[in-house]
């Protein structure tokens, strides 16, 4: 499907939901990363009982989408012609998004497996709630409500720490580039006269003449 702009009314209208817009200027791939990842954080999220996280995803994702979507209506036709539509996280083609894949796929994989020890817990403690006694059942959600926040929370500050020390590293190495630049310009570059060279040369050549006689 090939981008183009259309109805200014109509974009505005759609762009109220996230990658509706850029999907009905064309930008199918673009649309369906937006959407994908707003109705992942808002429903996903939720009913993992991350309804923090989720308003805080949901709403920057709309805001996103909506200046986006409307931003792209208001180009030129050619500045419009030379945005490119693609997925967020890969490229659009299919090597592309199995590189992605791969290279996360340890964060994915983790990912996973905690979404499905979390749906299991909390599917098992709906169901133990008809046969259990309350206190048992209310410890089991207190553990399914709040071990995954604070897993999440300690989440968080692992990244931002690395991001700080990543940040540092980055920094100091910089620093070390920039000292090392000083001191090589300060090393004095000797360059010889052209006579120097050439009297140089004469003596090469005389001594090679000597030691053939």
């Amino acid at each position: 499907m090939k981008a183009k702009k259309k109805n200014r009314f109509l974009t505005f209208c759609f762009s109220c939901m996230p990658g509706a817009g850029e999907m009905y200027m064309g930008f199918l791939k673009t649309g369906l990363s937006l959407m994908s990842i707003f109705l992942l954080s808002v429903f996903g999220l939720s009913y993992f009982r991350f309804e923090e996280f989720a308003v805080v995803i949901g709403v920057t994702m709309w805001f996103y989408s909506f200046f986006h979507a409307n931003h792209l209506a208001s180009l030129t036709d050619e500045e419009f012609a030379e945005v490119k539509d693609g997925y967020l996280f890969a490229d659009g083609e299919l090597s592309g998004q199995v590189a992605w894949a791969s290279k996360y796929q340890k964060v994915i994989a983790g990912l996973l497996i905690a979404a499905g020890i979390i749906m299991l817990w909390n599917t098992a403690t709906d169901m133990a709630r008809s046969f259990l006694p309350e206190y048992v059942w209310r410890i089991m959600y207190t553990v399914g409500d709040y071990v995954p926040r604070i897993a999440v929370a300690f989440l968080i500050i692992v990244v931002g720490v690395k991001l700080i020390m990543g940040r540092k590293a980055q920094l100091l190495q910089q620093e070390n580039n920039e000292n090392y630049e000083e001191t090589f310009a300060q090393i004095p570059i000797v360059v010889q006269p052209e006579d120097a060279k050439e009297s140089v040369k004469s003596e090469v050549t005389e001594g090679d003449a000597k030691e053939e006689a």
